[in-house]
């Protein structure tokens, strides 16, 4: 008869998941699997195949033991498969599965740390790029959907969701043209819950790069509902500004920055009841974003006193902003700065514009989590932005 072996997926402590196996019932692990697999006579290694799949698909797939990650895909192929993502810079040729003779079976197992969050797919016969069939869990990204490996210690964000229960704020959108850069674009400008009853109140205001993404990808409005309910953070103003042209504009773009300074601000003061001061107004973005963010604060610090940058591409021109920040005078300004390990050449940024800011003696609020370059990341991390930013406009 078939030698099956019946695994479940590992926690933390790998005493905590123990697993059946042959007749002698001692832990087993995917690696034992596949020695009895490749051990097996050929005719008998569908069955085992099928056996697996039945504990791997009630744990979950990716297949998590530990700080190991397998990924696993069944179906016939001509030439194969592999698994780009944040871990290998998206890659179509790095992260090659592994096939099993005489089955419909390839796998892969990586390592990672146990609270790692990675996007990923899979690419069929070096061409289709698709989300993993077997793994439901997927995260919005700016090309479309990815697959997400979260790993057995990583906490999902509750705030990101929406949630019926709780009051919410309110989004007026606009077109706004500006006449430095000559175009129009939206701007969608949220209203913290109580604003149309409390006619006296005045509000700190949150300027967002990537609006429509903050919006439509990171659910920032529900994480602003989120915290307003728990008392997190008190009732601000945040206009999420829509780019035109994404990289001409934050490309450390002076026009952009008059644009926002100059022309959006006022615009913003004279229509809403927003407090007018560097220290209740704070600029954020993710990526190009950031990069703007810091630019804008830094050239701006008495419009913007606040400024963050999720994953910034702070590398541009030869880490120019760096450098101008490393030579220049230590402004009224605060910053917050997170990024992912699987960042390669943006951590590396992200750590050097950070030294240069604490060597001038900014305040600076740090965040680094091994994940990607991915709204995956940044939606899960906005409410620290939020919290960073509430905490200087109290």
């Amino acid at each position: 008869g078939l030698a099956v072996i019946v695994l479940a997926g590992c926690s933390s402590d790998p005493d905590s998941n123990p697993v059946g196996g042959g007749g002698g019932g001692e832990q087993q692990t995917f690696q034992d699997f596949i020695d009895t697999l490749t051990s097996a006579e050929p005719a008998d290694r569908g069955g085992l195949v099928d056996e697996f799949m039945l504990t791997a698909s009630a744990a979950g797939i990716p297949f998590l033991e530990d700080t190991l990650a397998h990924f696993i895909y069944r179906g016939a192929l001509s030439s194969g498969i592999t698994v780009p993502g944040d871990f290998n810079g998206w890659s179509p040729v790095t992260d090659p599965m592994t096939h099993i003779a005489g089955t419909d079976f390839y796998y892969l197992t990586k390592t990672f740390e146990s609270d790692a969050r990675l996007d990923y797919k899979l690419v069929l016969d070096g061409g289709d790029w698709i989300l993993d069939p077997l793994n439901p869990s997927t995260v919005p990204g700016g090309f479309g959907a990815n697959s997400e490996l979260a790993m057995p210690d990583y906490v999902q964000s509750e705030e990101i969701n929406y949630d019926a229960g709780i009051d919410h704020g309110t989004i007026e959108t606009f077109s706004f043209h500006s006449s430095v850069l000559m175009n129009d674009r939206d701007v969608h400008v949220y209203l913290p819950p109580g604003y149309a009853t409390s006619p006296a109140e005045t509000y700190p205001t949150l300027y967002v790069n990537d609006g429509g993404e903050y919006l439509t990808l990171a659910g920032m409005d529900n994480v602003l509902d989120y915290l307003h309910d728990r008392g997190d953070i008190q009732d601000m103003i945040a206009v999420f500004v829509e780019p035109v042209n994404r990289n001409t504009e934050y490309w450390l773009n002076p026009a952009y920055s008059e644009m926002m300074v100059d022309e959006l601000v006022p615009h913003i003061d004279l229509n809403y009841r927003t407090l007018d001061s560097p220290s209740k107004r704070g600029v954020m973005g993710a990526s190009l974003g950031g990069l703007v963010s810091v630019y804008i604060s830094h050239g701006h610090p008495d419009v913007f006193g606040f400024s963050a940058g999720q994953s910034g591409a702070f590398w541009v021109n030869s880490n120019q902003i760096i450098q101008t920040i490393s030579s220049g005078p230590e402004l009224d300004v605060e910053f917050y700065l997170d990024w992912g390990t699987y960042e390669a050449e943006i951590a590396q940024s992200n750590y050097a514009l950070r030294d240069a800011l604490l060597a001038r003696e900014y305040t600076v609020t740090q965040f680094e989590y091994h994940e990607g370059h991915s709204w995956g990341s940044w939606r899960a991390h906005t409410d620290d932005i939020l919290k960073a930013f509430a905490a200087q406009t109290e």
